[in-house]
């Protein structure tokens, strides 16, 4: 009787112990995705937002691994 006592509170450790690392983990996440603050500079791009990046000379914007240039106006 104790030994299935004792497997039950090994596997209640167990749970409560992976319930406050995934916490601990989100936490963290969201802590970095909240501090994320948009427009800003990286380098030679200006992040404009999640996935969404522009050069610096504003000819190219790449979203979602996408390039798109700037047209020239139809006459």
């Amino acid at each position: 009787m104790n030994t299935a006592i004792a497997i039950t509170a090994i596997i209640a450790a167990f749970l409560l112990g992976s319930i406050i690392v995934y916490a601990i983990r989100d936490t963290a996440v969201a802590k970095h995705k909240a501090s994320a603050r948009y427009p800003h500079p990286d380098g030679d791009l200006t992040v404009l937002g999640p996935e969404i990046f522009a050069s610096k000379d504003q000819q190219v914007i790449c979203w979602k691994g996408e390039n798109y240039t700037r047209q020239t106006e139809p006459r």
